[in-house]
């Protein structure tokens, strides 16, 4: 493959990825295989895949604007509990032995995928709605449970980052029923940033970076990321809820597979 045509095609590979990433969060279900199929080993791809979507981390907030206006609040509710937790999540990276978690992750994306498939009747959206939520819950037990259901997720991006954003974003349509699914989304698109952003810093110091694969991917994450927000705002929120199932439900078997292998 020539320099041009590997650029190319690494730089097509992101704006897939970032559009998944920013409209899904499932960037691994394209940029991670991609990137093993162009003989990066697995870890040194996991690495070049966590640092070429934060890319499309931003330019997804960028574009989650309209949603972000009204949800300023519980977006800085947010925030700190990702940060803390995938902190947490970095320090047990180099604490724990990682085949508990390799293990476990399938079936936490599976089980996310499982509950946005699966039937419901959540409350519609109403402006109104969105313009007075204020907190994560009404209930101070809800709200302390939403709270560490976040936290959790955060400890999970920062220990293994396949299918966070998969988790975040179930647990988020769960807890915001009235919300539309974009709105959701943005909110999961914030998080993740977080998330990734501590997960590229960690890397940075503690692994060699394949620059010449992360440049054109995080150009493609780039687009990619912006336009993820713009389709997900024109499709039907409950058909955006069964695409991301389904993919999260690929993503586990596929995990399910290398853990076999």
């Amino acid at each position: 493959m020539s320099g041009i045509t590997f650029f190319i095609t690494l730089v097509i590979v992101g704006v897939l990825a970032g559009i998944v990433s920013a409209a899904a969060g499932l960037a691994s279900l394209i940029s991670y295989p991609a990137l093993l199929m162009m003989g990066l080993p697995p870890v040194m791809a996991n690495v070049t895949s966590a640092w070429s979507t934060v890319g499309s981390a931003y330019s997804s907030i960028a574009a989650s604007t309209k949603e972000l206006r009204h949800d300023k609040r519980q977006m800085w509710l947010i925030v700190p509990l990702v940060f803390v937790g995938a902190v947490l999540g970095a320090i047990l990276l180099f604490t724990l032995p990682g085949k508990f978690f390799q293990e476990l992750v399938p079936f936490c994306i599976g089980i996310a995928g499982l509950i946005l498939i699966f039937p419901h009747r959540p409350r519609q959206a109403q402006e109104a709605m969105a313009a007075n939520s204020h907190s994560l819950g009404r209930h101070p037990l809800y709200t302390a449970l939403t709270a560490l259901g976040i936290f959790l997720v955060g400890v999970y991006a920062g220990y293994f980052n396949a299918g966070a954003g998969v988790m975040m974003l179930t647990l988020l349509s769960v807890v915001n029923r009235q919300k539309t699914f974009a709105v959701n989304n943005a909110l999961k698109n914030v998080a993740m940033t977080v998330t990734n952003t501590i997960a590229v810093i960690i890397f940075a110091f503690e692994t060699t970076i394949e620059w010449n694969y992360v440049i054109p991917l995080f150009i493609g994450n780039i687009i990619g990321g912006a336009l993820g927000p713009v389709i997900v705002r024109r499709l039907p929120g409950r058909l955006m809820q069964i695409i991301v199932g389904v993919g999260a439900l690929i993503l586990a078997l596929s995990l399910v597979v290398r853990n076999l292998l």
